[in-house]
């Protein structure tokens, strides 16, 4: 089957060229124009991702807002002393609040100061309990559309911190003013999705071009795992402007989804460009050229093209293969994502399947096709070679087509003293997977914005200061009146850490109550409002209730994930055994591949946990990782990690099947790919510290987390433990049932 895609590739590349080229400028017009339905960036959502059939998910959509309501925004006024010159403040805010009402989609503005009775628990709610602001209360016209929604939560912000406060200026200089409001928290992520975005991929690229320059010893080939790169993720965008129209898009899955994508694409083009120089080298010296370097040795004309096309056709139908199973594998190990509960990890999944699949076929169709067209140019020495000490440095650190090295050199020491490697790298391994034991997962939307961000100072704001329009840390609807309800909340009024309870009747649910519970804690997700909402949903009022909010939504987040992880580790050990039965022809390889993988990912989870916990090497402090990174983590990872795997073992089987035995091949297979896998671990690393340079927290974790994953993977798992355990197994790596060994070969031969 490769053998036919190298052909047609290297008979037909200007088609198959036009083709991607076609490809990637429709997916370009959907993602930033999208045809009238709105571009990627105007579709993604930037909210609460409930988990379905859960008790938060029954409490957000009963408390969820009348859609009939207008939008209600909140302007947090600062630095005004409301106490002891409350006739003074209230001039300044009715003096100030013609610039907000006179905005055009503005229904109504309601202050303290023009309610009738300035002492009423109404008015005393929209005050600060410090004294030293008030809360301006601005609702929207009803029939607004969402897009017109979003267009005057902007003018009401920016009158709000603009005209509005300098109004202000006027009786109190220090006065200061911020909007909050679903809509603005929302379009704050986004902004901060689409800064973080171009802030890791301007860093990443530039750091992965100059690294594969110094591996490949030229532009042109280390432009070609860019190309693959950027191709497949514009068109994963793509993808995921066309999943808007069915699921909910978390906006920072954008930049998940970016990060694997670059990721993938510098792998599989790393390694098929390197295949290729290989190839190149080896059908030079069958015709007789040797090892020349200067270009005038070098064939020319048809003989240069027929050798050009003989060894793409030969690098598809190796390479392509191996990259081939690695995308599969990864897909498979993503794929038990898909039998999670959570709508936003199921998006995620389907985002970053799409992706690597697209990053294989670019790999085996656009590469080989933009490399046809090269012809000659990748196959002479780069203008760099020629640099006075510099060809030297390149050929010592670049991709190299040799046997026998410094990698295989490492093999035969692992060979020699295989059981004190196994013993040291374990031993490593449980120091990395000790903090596992006190790790955290955690759910909570806001701290997504930024702290610096005025809505984010404003909701911070209202949460010390004003009780009475703080966001609840637990909400509770009951199916009972509110008479009915006064047991339940006295019970709730009596847990440690409560500092406020209210009920009323919950709006659109006849006979139903909604309990707001505001605890005194710092982490609204932490430890005690955890261990509350686990209380409360102990407690047996009598009748049926329902506990939501942000801490319980996170624990149902948690306890889903538990709930589904035995099928999606099902799917990822079927998968993987098959894909590296139908690769290797061997039971014991996928054993050991899942039992070393899994023992490395949880190494690596317990590093990154610690890394943030502690605060270390100049990360932000967090108690604990956000649980979507967690997922990411553990599915990525393992993808990666079998990536990895695939590229070693293909080698190493390549070796086996040719006759060599297992030491050998497991030398010269490390020697052929360990360049690669260590080359493209060091540029992965960069691509994924790149994200670590914006602000959003979950993508430093997602990035520091694949970073160190990658980092262990290839240096002590891929080069030392895994050459020590084929070393032990021996001939016993490639056992498998007779039966099993015939359906093989012959899928082999297919294939």
């Amino acid at each position: 089957m490769f053998s036919r895609i190298g052909r047609a590739v290297s008979h037909q590349p200007a088609s198959f060229v036009i083709g991607w080229v076609l490809l990637v400028a429709v997916a370009v017009s959907l993602v930033f124009q999208g045809w009238g339905a709105g571009g990627l960036f105007q579709r993604l959502a930037s909210g609460d991702a409930t988990t379905p059939d859960t008790e938060s998910s029954v409490v957000a959509d009963l408390t969820r807002s009348d859609e009939d309501a207008g939008e209600v925004i909140s302007i947090v006024v600062d630095g005004v002393d409301v106490v002891g010159d409350p006739a003074g403040a209230g001039l300044a805010a009715t003096s100030a609040r013609g610039s907000l009402g006179e905005l055009e989609g503005v229904a109504s503005v309601t202050d303290a100061f023009a309610l009738p009775d300035p002492t009423s628990q109404e008015a005393r709610a929209l005050l600060s309990t410090g004294g030293d602001g008030y809360v301006v209360i601005v609702t929207l016209d009803a029939d607004l559309s969402e897009q017109e929604v979003a267009s005057v939560s902007e003018r009401v912000a920016e009158t709000a911190e603009g005209a509005y406060v300098d109004s202000l200026h006027t009786y109190e200089p220090r006065a200061e003013a911020y909007a909050v409001s679903s809509e603005l928290i929302g379009d704050s992520i986004g902004e901060l999705v689409q800064r973080d975005l171009a802030q890791g991929e301007s860093v990443s690229l530039p750091v992965a071009l100059i690294l594969l320059v110094i591996i490949f010893g030229g532009l042109l080939a280390a432009g070609l795992p860019l190309v693959n790169a950027l191709a497949s993720i514009v068109i994963g965008m793509a993808a995921l402007w066309g999943l808007t129209f069915v699921l909910e898009v978390q906006s920072f899955i954008l930049n998940v989804i970016s990060i694997l994508g670059l990721a993938l694409s510098i792998d599989y083009g790393l390694l098929f460009v390197s295949r290729y120089r290989e190839e190149v080298a080896a059908q030079l010296a069958r015709a007789g050229y040797g090892a020349a370097m200067r270009a005038e040795e070098l064939p020319v004309g048809e003989e240069m093209n027929r050798l050009v096309r003989v060894s793409v056709q030969r690098t598809v139908a190796t390479a392509g293969r191996t990259v081939s199973f690695s995308a599969l594998t990864i897909a498979c190990s993503i794929a038990g994502l898909l039998v999670m509960s959570s709508p936003m990890l199921k998006t995620i999944a389907t985002g970053a399947i799409a992706v690597a699949l697209v990053a294989v076929l670019c790999t085996i169709t656009l590469v080989p096709a933009v490399i046809t067209l090269l012809g000659g140019r990748l196959v002479r020495p780069s203008v760099l070679s020629r640099v006075p000490g510099v060809g030297r440095v390149l050929r010592a650190i670049g991709d190299a087509s040799s046997e026998h090295g410094v990698f295989s050199r490492l093999s035969n020491r692992v060979v020699a003293h295989p059981w004190i490697v196994m013993g040291a790298i374990a031993a490593v391994l449980a120091v990395m997977v000790a903090p596992i034991g006190s790790a955290r997962m955690r759910t909570n939307i806001i701290e997504y914005v930024p702290q610096d961000a005025p809505v984010r100072t404003g909701y911070d704001v209202i949460q010390d200061d004003y009780p009475a329009l703080a966001t609840p840390t637990i909400s509770v609807v009951a199916q009972a009146g509110a008479d009915d309800a006064n047991g339940l909340v006295s019970d709730i009024q009596a847990l440690d850490d409560v500092a406020r309870v209210t009920a009323e009747e919950l709006s659109g649910q006849e006979g139903m109550t909604l309990i707001s519970v505001l605890m005194d804690v710092e982490d609204p997700v932490g430890p005690q409002a955890s261990d509350a909402v686990e209380t409360i949903r102990g407690m047996e009022p009598g009748y049926e209730y329902w506990v939501g909010g942000a801490a319980a939504q996170q624990e149902d987040f948690i306890d889903s994930m538990a709930e589904r992880a035995p099928w999606a580790a099902l799917i990822v050990i079927t998968a993987v055994f098959l894909l590296l039965f139908c690769m290797t022809g061997s039971l014991v390889v996928p054993l050991k591949a899942l039992l070393i993988n899994s023992v490395s990912l949880i190494a690596s989870l317990g590093v990154t946990s610690w890394l943030f916990e502690h605060g270390r090497l100049g990360l932000p402090q967090t108690p604990g990782l956000q649980t979507f990174v967690v997922a990411c983590l553990m599915a990525f990872g393992f993808g990666l990690a079998m990536d990895y795997e695939v590229f070693l073992l293909a080698r190493i089987n390549e070796y086996w099947e040719a006759g060599h035995d297992n030491d050998d091949a497991v030398a010269r297979g490390l020697q052929r790919s360990g360049r690669i896998i260590t080359s493209a671990a060091v540029i992965i690393i960069a691509v994924f510290l790149g994200f670590v340079s914006g602000e959003m927290i979950s993508i430093k974790e997602l990035g520091v987390g694949l970073a160190v994953m990658v980092a262990v993977d290839a240096t002590l798992v891929r080069l030392l433990l895994v050459p020590a355990t084929m070393t032990v197994l021996g001939r016993w790596n490639w056992w498998a049932p007779r039966p099993l060994a015939h359906l093989y070969q012959r899928f082999r031969q297919q294939v």
